[in-house]
């Protein structure tokens, strides 16, 4: 055996990794036995009881995934996304009387305290003739030869019990061959189900995306409809289309998962039924082909649906952005009249200012020669002086004028220069 002289440093979901491939071994089967397949919606808490209820010598194939025997029987239980998966196995001879397989699930399970999305009987019998016995007269089979050489029949309705019943014969198989083929089956019927879950939401859906659309027809009828709009009809249309869109992107939010999930289911479902690789026996219609016929309608009812929600908010998107563009060009339409408004006023204000200036130096001006008068009135009376009082006086209103108006500029010029700072 070689030595580990490797100090390997591995991911942190390395062996959960490793594990999830073993994680679903098929259970080998011995026939003539009977089986029972249920999928049901429970609480983590009630999911662990189920776990419990097996014996110590459970083989474990990680935390999700357990069998083991619990009396008579062994049990195989597998935690999936939305669902627990529950199979029941019992062997039987046909001369011992033994407690029923459904007896023993009802009485030490906790199923009435669970909602079940699926349930399956499957019978595995020694011929044909048998897997005919199982079937009902009145109701329509079908089935055909598996992989391997296993007939396979079913009426896809459930019995009085609420049971869907699956008659099986395979001969000359082994335990583990047997296994493989009635495990994918198994998870054929059951993807097949929960596919079909998107189809209820789907066409629930349908009445209020019908009222949605016809909400942003209208909206939309009535904002192309105005030539001329206030700013306020603008803002009301606004609001009523962001509503919309809310309420359409929470149905968007709740519905999403639902269809991908379908989706999903059926992507395997194809898979599964797939590698059954069915062949069909005389008149009787294969599996494949009636489940498929039926399961493609419905998966294209919730594709549609999905597509009619993406349309819907794309166009309310569209919609918005469109309005919010015309309430965005009125706005600057009003910002540009009232710019162009405080122009004018501006302009106004200006001219007033200058002629305010004009009368201001004049007046200065003014008061400013009254003041030299003084002074060349004195000055008037020097016998060297030539000119009288009079004429110096007009002859000096031209100069102070001048300094008037030089000063008011340095003045203008150092308050605006202090305006820009």
């Amino acid at each position: 055996m070689p030595e580990n002289n490797f100090n390997w440093n591995f991911h942190e979901s390395h062996s959960e990794l490793i594990s999830e491939i073993h994680a679903r071994p098929a259970h080998p089967i011995t026939e003539p036995a009977e089986i029972i397949h249920i999928a049901l919606k429970c609480s983590d808490e009630i999911g662990e009881r189920f776990f419990q209820l097996l014996d110590c010598d459970k083989t474990e194939t990680g935390p999700r995934h357990k069998t083991g025997k619990f009396k008579s029987i062994q049990v195989k239980l597998e935690k999936h996304t939305e669902f627990l998966s529950c199979t029941f196995f019992q062997n039987h001879d046909g001369k011992t009387k033994q407690e029923t397989l459904s007896e023993i699930i009802n009485k030490n399970f906790p199923i009435e305290e669970c909602e079940i999305f699926v349930l399956l009987h499957l019978s595995l019998v020694k011929s044909v003739r048998e897997v005919l016995k199982i079937m009902p007269l009145d109701q329509r089979i079908y089935g055909g030869k598996m992989r391997d050489g296993i007939d396979v029949r079913s009426t896809f309705i459930p019995d009085e019990s609420g049971f869907i019943r699956f008659g099986l014969y395979g001969k000359n198989l082994t335990r583990d061959e047997l296994g493989r083929r009635v495990q994918r089956l198994i998870e054929m019927e059951t993807y097949r189900t929960m596919s079909m879950l998107g189809l209820t939401l789907a066409r629930k859906l349908s009445g209020k995306l019908s009222v949605f659309e016809k909400e942003l027809e209208e909206l939309t009828l009535s904002a192309n409809s105005q030539t001329s709009t206030t700013q306020q009809e603008d803002e009301s249309l606004f609001q009523r289309l962001s509503d919309l869109s809310e309420r359409s992107n929470i149905l968007l939010t709740e519905t999403r998962y639902r269809f991908a999930a379908s989706h999903a289911y059926f992507t395997l479902f194809q898979q599964r039924i797939k590698s059954l690789e069915e062949v069909k026996v005389g008149d009787v219609q294969t599996m494949s082909g009636f489940l498929s016929s039926r399961l493609a309608p419905a998966m294209a009812t919730i594709e549609s649906t999905a597509k009619r929600q993406e349309t819907l908010t794309n166009d309310l998107s569209r919609a918005l952005a469109l309005l919010r563009t015309r309430i965005e060009l009125n706005l600057n339409k009003g910002n540009q009249e009232l710019l162009k408004s405080m122009d004018k006023r501006h302009d106004q204000q200006l001219k007033i200012s200058q002629t305010v200036e004009g009368l201001s130096i004049v007046a200065i001006t003014y008061y400013a020669v009254g003041l030299v008068s003084y002074l060349l009135k004195a000055l008037a009376k020097q016998p060297w002086i030539p000119f009288s009082d009079t004429i110096l006086t007009a002859i000096s209103v031209p100069f102070i004028l001048v300094v008037v108006w030089f000063m008011l500029k340095r003045v203008r010029k150092a308050w605006d220069e202090r305006q820009q700072n």
